[in-house]
């Protein structure tokens, strides 16, 4: 019998000989690990041969998982997870996504898929009630994302009952030509990624075009009149405090992030842009190119983006809009202000499956390397990569995605390795090699630490610590009231805090937008419990967080990664910027000094022998060997 809230089984392919078995998903592996991100984390520790391998070798394995959230009647719960060694980083890599792919996985009978070796001609997992099997995919090698969903949807068929389309997760030309930057693409036309760490690379690498999946199975649940009258009691409030969010999307908060001082305005160099927010804002999009809201499956809130440039150079189909991190690292990030171009790129990196964010961010390193004089026409084959030059925005996204010329490979590449080749590492700002989000660790002390730690490198989503530095409060943990963003003293034992939670978050699988719907850690402590029926109390809760959070810390030791890669880019640490209450630079080493005692970890960033007997994990040697 499967464990409550779960299908009890786990799909294991070997693309190499062509296998496919179904493991056993136990009580024991659910309650320790959850599922999403801690479950992923264990099965990908459990092949230490990806640690050692290049990332983009047989030997690295795959990962996606849901949680017990998947399935239920859980709002904003259609996410899933991707887990795998990075090959942007060399170290933990995972994704998150959302869109409605993850239920459809999880109802054809599967918690979790692990993918490993690779495949000698292209193939695509076609998953389902009865089972699963692999399928030619060399008709789709090459084409975009957009249309190998449409294709796959129309090759496996509409299902027997209504809405019962299959999902598609699949890579574009990036992922194919194993940029480093690629994501893994679902929604089609309609763009949710699975962006960061570089895992639709990983997926290119194994000729793993696309996973289709489709289910009609019905998820177990232990007390499921206690989860629907908990439910009830929430979903108004939600819908009613995010109403900002659906109006104008995650794009409706640049004004704001302008005044605090809290995004990437010329490669993080310039303090100020107040001249761009109102051009390329949310509110902007809704008075020009909005058409319509997108929801994600199972959302009440509804932030996604629908829509279409009509006419000009950057004319195209309805589809997915650009969100705040995208408008942000290909916007102002490049002071460009042109909302048509930014949508085409947006267009470009869901067409080709590219992070938004790294092919910002490298190309905004690019045009300082340029500037500077590290880069010229010549090297770029012609782009003329000046600062506020939308057309080579343009034409950098689609050299990148296409990987034709040699300029597109090292954009590919992401940030590390173009300032290893060209010059430039003085202001490349990334962590372990994963290019900053669009926050700024001197807005929000909270993360400096954040970013410095996170195991996958620069990430505002590790510890969500900002949002509880700005309007959030957690009163389970300590904190009535938004932490101060300046705050040294608290500011490390509150990213510990939110990276356990947030580590739940990615396990439990629901989004963490709904926090800002008033849903705080016992109203997923609730709900957790009346599907599982295990009955934890708030300490044990919580403590399944911090044990993934050090699995994932020991990973990274199996890589080679240790606390001497816990930093920040020099830019961040000594340059001011001179607005909105970001005119200081994070005290980063008291902070970080203070972070390791509260997460019990020694001096040197790595977690001492009774941290690890408490979380039930081995012991550091036996991870590095």
């Amino acid at each position: 019998m499967a464990p409550m809230g779960y299908m009890g089984k786990i799909l294991e392919v070997d693309l190499t000989s062509g296998r496919i078995e179904d493991r056993e998903l136990t009580q024991e592996l659910a309650d320790t690990w959850v599922g999403g991100s801690g479950l992923g984390v264990h099965l990908l520790a459990e092949h230490p041969e990806s640690a050692r391998a290049d990332a983009l070798a047989p030997e690295n394995v795959l990962i996606f998982g849901t949680g017990p959230f998947n399935g239920t009647s859980v709002p904003l719960s259609n996410r899933f997870q991707v887990i795998t060694k990075s090959p942007l980083t060399n170290v933990f890599g995972e994704a998150d996504c959302g869109g409605h792919w993850a239920n459809s996985l999880k109802k054809a009978g599967y918690d979790m898929l692990v993918c490993k070796g690779k495949s000698p001609t292209p193939v695509y997992l076609w998953v389902h009630d009865d089972g699963a099997e692999l399928r030619d995919a060399s008709h789709l090698w090459g084409k975009d994302t957009f249309e190998t969903h449409d294709t796959l949807r129309e090759e496996v068929g509409p299902g027997t009952r209504r809405g019962e389309e299959a999902g598609v997760a699949c890579i574009g030309r990036a992922g194919e030509r194993m940029a480093r930057v690629a994501a893994i693409m679902v929604d089609g036309k309609d763009g949710r990624a699975a962006g960061r760490c570089g895992v639709g690379a990983v997926m290119g690498s194994k000729q793993l075009k696309a996973i289709v999946a489709r289910g009609t199975k019905a998820v177990p649940i232990h007390d499921d009149g206690a989860l629907k009258a908990a439910l009830n009691q929430v979903r108004k409030d939600i819908v009613s405090q995010t109403k900002g969010f659906g109006a104008l999307g995650t794009a409706g908060g640049i004004p704001t992030h302008e005044k605090m001082g809290n995004w990437p305005i010329k490669n993080w160099a310039q303090s100020h842009w107040p001249e761009g927010p109102d051009k390329i804002s949310g509110a902007t999009m809704a008075e020009s190119i909005l058409t319509g809201r997108y929801y994600c499956g199972n959302c009440i809130i509804g932030c996604g983006r629908t829509v279409e440039v009509k006419e000009g150079p950057y004319a195209g189909i309805e589809q997915g809009g650009q969100e705040y991190e995208t408008t942000a690292l290909n916007g102002t990030n490049l002071l460009v202000d042109n909302l048509e171009a930014i949508q085409k790129a947006n267009e470009l990196c869901n067409r080709y499956g590219m992070d938004t964010i790294s092919t910002g961010a490298t190309i905004g390193f690019a045009m300082e390397a340029y500037e500077r004089g590290l880069l010229t026409r010549e090297d770029t084959g012609g782009i003329e990569l000046t600062w506020g030059n939308h057309s080579a925005l343009v034409e950098a996204t689609t050299r990148m995605g296409e990987r034709d010329t040699e300029f597109g490979r090292r954009l590919g590449e992401g940030t590390l390795r173009l300032a290893e080749e060209v010059g430039g590492q003085d202001f490349a700002v990334h962590v372990r090699g994963l290019d900053f989000p669009a926050h700024d660790p001197r807005a929000f002390f909270a993360n400096a630490v954040a970013f410095a730690t996170s195991p996958r490198g620069a990430d505002h989503l590790s510890s969500f610590a900002h949002a509880f530095q700005r309007i959030l409060t957690l009163p389970e943990l300590g904190y009535p009231e938004p932490v101060n963003r300046h705050d040294q003293e608290r500011t490390p034992e509150l990213v510990y805090h939110g990276q356990n939670l947030m580590g739940l978050f990615d396990s439990l699988k629901t989004c963490k937008f709904i926090q800002f719907g008033g849903i705080k850690p016992t109203h997923l402590l609730e709900w957790y419990n009346a599907i599982t029926g295990r009955g934890l109390g708030m300490d044990e809760f919580m403590e399944i967080g911090a044990r993934i959070f050090n699995q994932k810390r020991l990973y990274n030791f199996m890589c080679g990664s240790t606390g001497s890669d816990d930093t920040l880019p020099r830019r961040i640490r000594e340059e001011r910027r001179e607005v909105g209450g970001s005119e200081l630079v994070p005290p980063f080493e008291p902070m970080l000094k203070e972070y390791y005692k509260v997460r019990g970890w020694d001096e040197h960033g790595t977690p001492r022998a009774e941290t690890l007997e408490r979380l039930g994990l081995p012991r550091v040697e036996s991870a590095v060997s």
